[in-house]
């Protein structure tokens, strides 16, 4: 028990002093950097049951958001027959570059969420993502949650019932899906994909999708299913009786009042009866058109074509890094070859990442591409001459955060895209490549996507939801008179338009709606006087089409799902038979006045200030041991930070007395403070630890040491691939080195300074492409009495070769250096540097390490259904390796290691379990093993 208690303090001891470093790199010696691009303004709206957090120019948004949140809980109210008593803290950032930001979670926020809600504090955070819809939408869903766990909790309290676990998440977040929205086009589209495809089927199949967006869609669709087969209320009626019940299939059982088997099999039959008619009048993808990517997502296809090739230039996910690609096609537009790699994203600072779900690439006539990335606190877009295969311009501003959705002139001479301000206004830009002159044509809060020039550059095309009348918000197509500055209707429709794309053959325009459920191709059809009469399909596809681009009059090229997977399709306009073809006349006549949304205006000084930080508990762990020996001893860790997270305080106290006169000796506390509002991250603090210690890097004996001081610590990150850490720290320390005759006193002061390089990128047990590598110089001397004086230098280099897409060759070799009066001693051994030896086992004031392991995919997924459980792995992988090293203080003695095979499971995605087996290598590499070691431990891959 003491060696736990030791074990315990030295962890949490060890988190004070490394914990801004740790922070700014995910919890990882290695790991990417969160950077803070921007000092927010913060300020503070207050209503009615809400704290909405907002800042500098986004106050409007911030109205409208307000209005959303107040009707969303006035409704909620009523559904959940709970009312929320606390004020609820809603933080609104007004892009979804700045939500990366947020320091309210600690880890990287992909590109897909939408928002979060944060049950510790009650936080709700939230990104404008340019258009109104989505907003409420999004602010809808996280106050469900809201409602929901906290109407579970006081329903547990409320019964002096343990809350253990939360119900499912698919039903946690299908909840939140179906009392947030409507049945949309999106989850139209992959229930369609997964039902048909046979990806999900019924309840027994939700561990297919877990954590895929699916989940969220196949939730929503169950309880649509419950409301039709039970009546809505019985949704309720789960989450009031939750606590009666471990299991949730019990629970549903208990409120349905039929069996789990009966409940699957209506379910079944309700998917099936919903989709597998569609197979009467829609054709899958993969029959009606040729396939031209067969691998990875693949989205935002641009056309090129210089009389003697043609290419089709593209935003693809081949190898786990977002890329620009280039597919060659023949003469009858088919593949030559396999997609080639143009510029590698996510691995330099200038490609941080690519936009793999929105529009963000188009092609010119004269040979240059124009992309779009994100390149530190904005998004950039890159010109790249495809003639001399080089970037020959880049065009960034800094009141324009995100860009979407580029096209050019017919001259190459303009560029035209969508772009959200500080404001949180998605608006339409025009860029003169020759002139660098940025012109603003539009100013607002409505949305406006998909920009397209007609033929002769004198009107563009876009989709807006400024949509008056009886459709009101919906997105239709409205034309932009270049000359007049006009803004006219082209298409008037009770449904949503997505993309669209001018035909430069025929000058004909092409949409997708979800007029018919999920997004189709149209075209816009005119009258004798060349105005917008009506739409005519011209697919029949089986689920939903993203991008498409012309390459002859009759040719496009898509970007379409089927089975999950996003590729490139070839059709042929002309081919869908006439019994499919559907055609929609406009009604522009019953269009009325502009809608203007409802805000929340506060004019209340005491209801509208200037954020001010108010600390919160965090989380507290405590432990406490007992021992025959050295009685009962203890310690607690707690963390306070402010709402928005930028500033944390850690306080940690424990005692290491061993007997009652030691008691107030013996507290040992250490107080620190971390900061990470801004760019440069830093963090400093206070301790004072006495007691008995065991450092297995000095010796196998125990030792009484005194020591106090205080650190300062600070990260600055270049990018998110690269960043330096330096630190100071000074320690009195008084240390018992022969039972208590002889002591070492000494004033010590350890400067260090880091460089840290990490591009890589994980599977599931670790990673499997990039590079990670760290410099370290440190030096630590006695100021006072010269008792200790050493420098140390550490050179760890990692490179990842990827040999598939799940298989890779990895490498490491590292040098830890010590030198000096009391050096400290570096370990080795066990399963993270040199298996089969035990855990630090080898230990040297100086040490070398290498390893060579190869890494391949084993068992995807293992799953055993008994009579009375149910057991299932996933992602186990396996690895070949050999590694090599040694560790010496004065003379280097002998190099040492071991070659073997092992497998790693990956467990709920926050653990690996490892297990190795093999031979170890003595006596320079002279003597093997004569029988075999085994070894189990935890942890991720190097």
């Amino acid at each position: 028990m003491v060696l736990l208690l030791h074990s315990f303090l030295k962890k949490y001891v060890l988190l004070i002093f490394v914990l801004p470093t740790v922070l700014n790199a995910q919890f990882y010696f290695f790991g990417r950097n969160k950077i803070q691009y921007e000092d927010f303004e913060w300020k503070v709206l207050k209503t009615e049951h809400f704290d909405i957090y907002y800042y500098n120019d986004f106050e409007e948004m911030a109205e409208i958001g307000a209005s959303y949140a107040e009707k969303a809980f006035e409704e909620y109210k009523q559904k959940f027959n709970y009312i929320v008593t606390y004020r609820i803290p809603l933080i609104f950032y007004n892009t979804h570059l700045h939500f990366q930001q947020t320091n309210t979670r600690p880890g990287f926020i992909p590109e897909g969420v939408g928002g979060f809600f944060e049950f510790l504090k009650g936080r709700v955070v939230i990104p404008f993502l340019g258009s109104l819809k989505s907003f409420e939408h999004v602010i809808r869903h996280e106050l469900v949650h809201v409602f929901t766990i906290t109407k579970l909790m006081n329903s547990y309290s409320s019964h002096r019932v343990a809350m253990e676990t939360y119900p499912p998440l698919w039903f946690i977040e299908g909840l939140a899906e179906y009392w947030s929205t409507q049945w949309d086009s999106q989850g139209e589209m992959v229930m369609r994909d997964a039902v048909l495809n046979g990806i999900y089927n019924n309840l027994y199949d939700m561990q297919k999708v877990h954590g895929t967006f699916i989940m969220y869609k196949a939730g929503q669709k169950f309880l649509e299913f419950v409301s039709e087969e039970y009546g809505e209320n019985k949704i309720l009626h789960l989450l009031d009786n939750d606590w009666r019940f471990k299991k949730f299939n019990d629970l549903m059982e208990f409120v349905f009042g039929d069996n789990i088997e009966n409940i699957n099999s209506k379910f079944e039959y309700f998917l099936k009866k919903n989709y597998y008619p569609l197979y009467l009048d829609h054709v899958p993808h993969k029959l009606n058109s040729i396939k031209l990517t067969e691998f990875g997502f693949n989205f935002s296809p641009g056309f090129y074509d210089d009389g003697k090739s043609r290419s089709v230039y593209f935003i693809g996910n081949h190898d786990g890094y977002s890329s620009l690609y280039r597919l060659a096609l023949d003469s009858t537009f088919n593949p030559i070859d396999e997609p080639e790699l143009v510029i590698r994203g996510e691995k330099e600072a200038i490609y941080e990442s690519f936009h793999l779900l929105k529009p963000s690439l188009a092609v010119s006539s004269k040979g240059i591409l124009a992309f779009i990335t994100k390149s530190g606190a904005n998004d950039k877009i890159h010109f790249y001459s495809i003639e001399q295969q080089e970037l020959v311009k880049r065009f960034s501003n800094e009141e324009i955060i995100s860009i979407q959705d580029p096209d050019f002139s017919s001259d190459g001479t303009l560029l035209i895209f969508t772009g959200i301000d500080w404001k949180g206004y998605n608006d339409l830009y025009s860029y003169n490549l020759h002139t660098n002159e940025l012109s603003r044509l539009t100013n607002d809060y409505y949305s406006e996507s998909s920009p397209r020039f007609n033929n002769d550059d004198s009107k563009i095309y876009f989709i807006s939801d400024r949509t008056e009348g009886i459709y009101k918000q919906t997105n239709n197509i409205f034309e932009f008179d270049l000359t007049t500055y006009q803004i006219k209707y082209q298409t008037y429709l009770d449904s949503d338009i997505k993309t669209l794309s001018v035909n430069k053959f025929t000058d004909e325009l092409f949409f997708t709606s979800d007029y018919d459920g999920i997004e189709k191709i149209w075209k816009l059809v005119f009258d004798k006087n060349e105005v917008p009469a009506g739409m005519l399909n011209i697919t029949s596809n089986l689920t939903t089409i993203f991008d498409f681009i012309f390459v002859d009059s009759d040719k496009i090229i898509t970007s379409a799902i089927e089975e999950f997977s996003f590729q490139f399709y070839l059709n042929e306009v002309n081919e869908i038979e006439d019994s499919a073809e559907t055609y929609v006349t406009f009604e522009f006549d019953i269009k009325g006045r502009p809608w203007e949304p409802d805000k929340i205006v506060i004019t209340s000084e005491k209801d509208r200030y200037e954020y001010g930080k108010e600390y919160t508990l965090d989380y507290a762990v405590s432990q406490v041991t007992t021992d025959p020996v050295f009685g009962t001893r203890g310690g607690a860790l707690l963390t306070l930070s402010d709402l928005l997270g930028d500033d944390r305080y850690l306080f940690l106290i424990y005692n290491t007395a061993e007997i009652k006169d030691e008691i107030l000796k013996n507290f040992n506390v250490a107080i620190s403070r971390v900061n990470t509002k801004f760019r440069t991250n830093y963090g400093y603090g206070v301790f004072h630890f006495n007691g008995r210690r065991y450092d297995i890097r000095e010796s196998e004996q125990y030792f009484y040491e005194r020591s106090f001081g205080g650190y300062l610590s600070v990260v600055y990150p270049f990018s998110q691939f690269q960043r330096i850490e330096s630190s100071v720290v000074v320690t009195n320390s008084d240390k018992e080195l022969f039972s208590d005759i002889l002591r070492r006193k000494a004033l010590l002061i350890t400067n260090t300074m880091s460089f840290v390089h990490d591009n890589s990128i994980w599977g599931p047990t670790g990673p499997l492409d990039g590079s990670r590598f760290k410099l370290l110089l440190a030096y630590t001397s006695d100021v006072k009495y010269s008792n200790v004086n050493y420098y140390s230098f550490i050179a760890d280099y990692r490179n990842y070769f990827r040999l598939s897409y799940r298989s890779a060759l990895a490498f490491r070799v590292s040098l830890f250096y010590n030198h000096g009066k009391e050096a400290r001693r570096y370990f080795a051994g066990g399963s993270w540097d040199l298996r089969g030896w035990r855990r630090f086992s080898i230990r040297g004031e100086k040490m070398w390490l290498s390893s060579i392991e190869y890494r391949f995919p084993l068992i995807d997924q293992f799953y055993m259904k008994l009579p009375f459980l149910s057991l299932g792995f996933a992602n186990i992988r396996g690895a070949a390796f050999v590694d090599a090293g040694s560790a010496w203080d004065e003379e280097y003695n002998d190099t040492i290691g071991s070659v073997g095979v092992g497998f790693r499971i990956n467990f709920l995605n926050a653990l690996t379990l490892r297990y190795d087996i093999g031979k170890k290598i003595k006596n320079n590499f002279s003597d093997i093993q004569e029988g075999m070691f085994s070894q189990f431990f935890f942890g991720w891959d190097f």
